[in-house]
C-alpha cells in the first residue's frame, strides 16, 4: 500500500470543484477519518520502526474500511450535474481504483498481529517467505523442480501441499522437450525430428493429435505383420498434422515410412504430443496466453477472488510463497494445499461411489457450494472445470455426499468477454448456469471495479485478463437485477438452449432442498457434470484405452530403443572424433563399452529381464561416461554442472558432446524400461481392479455394504495410527511425514493424483 500517495491523492480531492453533496460529504468525510487512523501503523515512528496494531485497533480500521468503500461507491453512483461534477466523479473513481480498493482489498487478507506491523503486512500478503525443514531440504537435495510436495509452516500452520515453481506460457519449450526426448531416444530418425523442429509447424501441428498415431492397441499385431496397413496408418497421422505443407518434413517422412521401428517412434511421438496439444488447446486458445504470459499465479489470484466471494473453502487454497533455498536465495512460485476427499481420477474398486444411486448426490449444501464454484469459475474465467478438477467428500456413515471442492485452478482468467448466452468448453454461460444462491447474488452486487481489479493486482495477470474478469463480473450482476426470485410453487423454468433471453434465477437459502440435480443441469453446468460422475462410475470400465495405448507404446519404444541400428550413429560420431595419438583412457573406456553395448544381443522380453547382458553393458556404459566427464570436471574442461568451458573447442568439444549424447541415451532408455515396466503394472492393476468390481457388484446391496464398512474401519485405524505418529513426532520436533508416509495414507484422502494429472 502506497500510504503516502493515497494521502496526497485524498487531499487533492478535499479540494476539488463541484457541489459538495451530502454523498460527497460523507465520501470524503469517511476517507479522511479512515487516513487519519490509518496513519500511525503506515508511518515509521521516530525510531524508524512501524507500530504493531492490537485486535481492537484493527476492528476499528476494519468498520473505517467498510464506510468509506461503501460511501465512495455511493458518491460514485450519484448523478452528476455540470462539468465540475463530473470531473470529480472521474477523480474519485480514479481514487477508489488505484488507491483505497486495493488497500481494502489488501487489509481484508491479513490478521492482527501484535508482534507484527500492518504496512509489511498489507505490502506482502500476497507472497509469504518459507523456509523449508531440514527434512524437506534432504528430501529435495536443495532444488525445487516445477512440482514438489512439501510439508510447509503457512499462515501459522502446518500445512501439506505441493509447490509448483514460478513459470511463464512456453509452448515451443514445450514440445522442443519432446523433439529432444525423441532424438535421445530414436537417434536412427535424426534427420526427420530436425525437420520437425519447424516453429510453424510446432505452432500448428500439434493441434492434429487430438486422436492418437494408432487408437486400437489390441490390433497392434496387424500393423507389425502388414505392411499396407501400417503405411495406411501412418499416411492417416501425416494427414490430420499437415506434415504435407512442410517440404523438408515430407521428404524426411517419405525415407523413414517403410521402416518398421518408424512407425514405433511415431506411435511414441504423437502420445505424447497429444497429452501437449490438450494442454496448448485450454492455453493458447481458450485462455488466449501469449508466450512469455504468467502460469502459476493464477491459482493464487483465484484464492483471492474466493476470498473477495466470501467462499474461500470452496476450491484448494493458493498462495504465492517464497522459499528459502541452503544457498541463502529465494526461489518463488504457488503452493496449493492439499485436500482431503475423493478424487474420481483415482476411485478404488471398491468404493461406495461406484454403486451409489443420484439420490445420495441430492444434498442441498452441496447443491449451493456447485451453485458457487460455477459463480466463481465465471468470474475468474475457469475453462477447465471437468469433474476430474472437483474433489468429493462423503459422509462415512450415511455414504452421501457432503462437500465439493474445486481443485488445479490455473487454467483461469481467459481473455475472452463473453455474452450471457455463451460457454467457453467447460466454462457454462450465465444462461447454463440456470441458478445463483441469494446471498452469493448480494455479494456480488457490492462488489466494483476497483474492489475486482486490486483483488487481482499482483498476480501476474494482464491488463487484457483483468479487465475481461471484470467484464465476466458486470455480465453476472446485470443478469441478477433482472433475475426472478425461485417461487417453489410453479418450479423452475425448464431450460431451453434455443431461447438466448433466458437467464439466470435467484434460489433463497431455504428453497434450495425443492430443486432436484434433474432440475438444475443444463449443456456443462456443475449439476450436469455432477449427475455424469455419477453415471459415469457405475457404469465406466477401469481398464481404459489411454493405458493400453501407454502400456503399448512404451513397450514398443523400448524395443526399438535396444535395436543396435538405433543407436549406431552414437559410436559412429564418437569414434570418428577419436585423436589418432594421446586418446584419454577415460574416452577409451567410453567407446569400448559403448561397443560392447551395442554387440550384446537384445533380451527376448525387454521388460522382464533385469539379469539380461544388454542391462548389464548398459550399466557398464553408465559407469564409463560417468569415470569421463569426472575427469573432465578435475581437468577444468567442463562445469560442475557438466557443461563445457569456453577453453573448449574442435574434435576436443565434439568428443565432450559425443560422451554426453551417449550419457542422455542410457539414461532415457533405462528411464523408459521404468515407464514400460510402470504402464505394464497399471494396466494389469486396472484388469485386477475390474475383475474386483464386478464381483462386488455382483454381490447382494447387504453384503456390499458390509464389505464398505470394513473398509471404512480399516481406513479410520490407518489414519488414528498416522495420528498418533504425528503427535509424537512433532513432540519430538521431527518430520511426521518424512518416513513413508504417503503409504499409511488411505489412497482416496491424497488428492495429489488429481492435482498433478489434470
Amino acid at each position: 500500500m502506497k500510504y503516502q500517495e493515497m494521502l496526497a491523492f485524498a487531499s487533492f480531492l478535499n479540494k476539488s470543484q463541484g457541489n459538495d453533496t451530502e454523498a460527497w460529504k460523507k465520501a470524503m468525510q469517511s476517507v479522511n477519518q479512515l487516513l487519519e487512523v490509518m496513519g500511525p501503523y503506515q508511518l515509521r515512528d521516530g525510531k524508524g520502526e512501524y507500530r504493531p496494531i492490537t485486535p481492537q485497533a484493527y476492528q476499528q480500521m476494519d468498520e473505517l474500511f467498510n464506510q468509506a468503500v461503501t460511501s465512495v461507491n455511493a458518491f460514485v453512483k450519484e448523478e452528476a450535474s455540470g462539468v465540475e461534477d463530473e470531473v470529480r466523479h472521474q477523480l474519485m473513481k480514479n481514487f477508489n481504483k488505484e488507491f483505497l480498493a486495493k488497500s481494502y482489498i489488501e487489509y481484508k487478507n491479513v490478521k492482527p498481529d501484535a508482534n507484527g506491523n500492518l504496512h509489511d503486512a498489507m505490502e506482502n500478503f500476497r507472497y509469504q517467505n518459507v523456509e523449508l525443514s531440514g527434512a524437506d531440504l534432504q528430501r529435495v537435495g536443495g532444488n525445487l523442480s516445477s512440482r514438489v510436495q512439501l510439508h510447509i509452516d503457512l499462515d501459522g500452520k502446518k500445512t501439506r501441499g505441493v509447490f509448483t515453481k514460478r513459470s511463464s506460457y512456453d509452448p515451443h519449450g514445450q514440445q522442443k522437450a519432446i523433439l529432444d526426448e525423441m532424438k535421445a531416444k530414436y537417434g536412427k530418425f535424426a534427420s526427420f525430428w530436425e525437420a520437425m523442429d519447424n516453429p510453424e509447424f510446432l505452432r500448428n501441428g500439434i493441434f492434429g493429435n487430438d486422436t492418437a498415431l494408432f487408437m486400437n492397441c489390441q490390433t497392434n499385431t496387424v500393423y507389425d505383420s502388414n505392411p499396407q496397413e501400417r503405411s495406411r496408418a501412418l499416411y492417416d497421422y501425416y494427414d490430420s498434422v499437415r506434415m504435407g505443407n512442410y517440404p523438408q518434413l515430407a521428404q524426411e517422412f517419405a525415407n523413414y515410412r517403410d521402416d518398421p521401428d518408424f512407425f514405433n517412434a511415431l506411435f511414441d511421438y504423437s502420445l505424447k504430443a497429444e497429452k501437449l496439444s490438450t494442454s496448448l488447446t485450454v492455453n493458447q486458445l481458450l485462455l488466449d496466453l501469449k508466450p512469455g504470459e504468467n502460469v502459476d499465479g493464477r491459482n493464487s489470484a483465484m484464492s483471492s477472488v474466493a476470498n473477495l466471494l466470501g467462499v474461500s473453502d470452496l476450491i484448494a487454497k493458493s498462495k504465492q510463497i517464497a522459499v528459502k533455498m541452503p544457498s541463502g536465495e529465494f526461489q518463488t512460485g504457488t503452493f496449493m494445499e492439499f485436500v482431503e476427499s475423493k478424487d474420481i481420477t483415482n476411485v478404488d474398486s471398491i468404493d461406495e461411489m461406484r454403486i451409489l444411486g443420484l439420490d445420495a448426490y441430492e444434498d442441498k449444501d452441496v447443491k449451493v457450494q456447485l451453485a458457487n464454484l460455477q459463480v466463481l469459475d465465471y468470474v475468474c474465467g475457469n475453462v477447465d472445470r471437468h469433474s476430474g478438477n472437483i474433489l468429493y467428500k462423503f459422509d462415512p456413515q450415511t455414504h452421501k455426499l457432503t462437500s465439493i471442492k474445486g481443485i488445479d485452478n490455473d487454467a483461469s482468467f481467459t481473455k475472452h468477454r463473453l455474452t450471457n448466452a455463451q460457454s467457453l468448453s467447460q466454462l457454462p454461460s450465465i444462461q447454463r448456469m440456470r441458478v445463483i444462491d441469494q446471498t452469493m447474488a448480494e455479494k456480488l452486487l457490492t462488489i466494483d471495479e476497483g474492489m475486482l481489479t486490486a483483488t487481482l493486482h499482483g498476480y501476474g495477470l494482464s491488463d487484457a485478463e483483468i479487465g475481461a474478469a471484470y467484464d465476466r463480473l458486470h455480465n453476472l450482476q446485470e443478469a441478477i437485477r433482472k433475475a426472478p426470485t425461485f417461487d417453489p410453487e410453479k418450479g423452475l423454468e425448464p431450460y431451453d438452449p434455443r431461447n438466448a433471453e433466458q437467464s439466470i434465477t435467484i434460489v433463497k437459502t431455504e428453497d434450495w432442498d425443492k430443486l432436484s440435480l434433474e432440475d438444475l443441469k443444463a449443456g456443462n453446468n456443475n449439476f450436469a457434470k455432477l449427475v455424469g460422475v455419477q453415471d459415469m462410475l457405475t457404469t465406466e470400465s477401469m481398464v481404459t484405452d489411454a493405458m493400453k495405448r501407454e502400456a503399448e507404446s512404451s513397450k514398443r519404444t523400448l524395443t526399438s530403443m535396444l535395436k543396435p541400428e538405433n543407436s549406431a550413429s552414437l559410436l559412429q560420431n564418437a569414434q570418428s572424433h577419436k585423436p589418432r595419438f594421446g586418446v584419454s583412457q577415460r574416452y577409451k573406456n567410453v567407446l569400448d563399452a559403448m561397443a560392447a553395448y551395442q554387440n550384446a544381443p537384445s533380451p527376448d522380453d525387454p521388460l522382464h529381464s533385469e539379469d539380461h547382458v544388454k542391462w548389464q553393458r548398459l550399466a557398464d556404459l553408465q559407469e564409463a561416461v560417468n569415470a569421463y566427464k569426472q575427469e573432465k570436471i578435475g581437468l577444468g574442461h567442463l562445469r560442475p554442472d557438466g557443461s563445457p568451458t569456453q577453453e573448449m573447442k574442435g574434435k576436443a568439444l565434439s568428443r565432450i558432446e559425443d560422451v554426453d549424447r551417449i550419457g542422455k541415451f542410457a539414461t532415457s532408455l533405462l528411464a523408459e524400461r521404468q515407464h514400460a515396466i510402470h504402464a505394464e503394472e497399471d494396466l494389469r492393476d486396472a484388469e485386477r481392479k475390474q475383475a474386483e468390481l464386478d464381483a462386488f457388484k455382483a454381490l447382494p446391496a447387504n453384503e456390499q455394504q458390509i464389505i464398505l464398512e470394513q473398509k471404512k474401519a480399516h481406513e479410520a485405524l490407518l489414519n488414528q495410527d498416522l495420528s498418533v505418529r504425528i503427535q509424537n513426532s512433532l513432540a519430538a520436533e521431527e518430520n511426521p511425514f518424512e518416513e513413508s508416509a504417503e503409504m499409511d495414507l488411505p489412497e482416496e484422502n491424497l488428492s495429489m493424483d488429481a492435482m498433478e494429472a489434470n
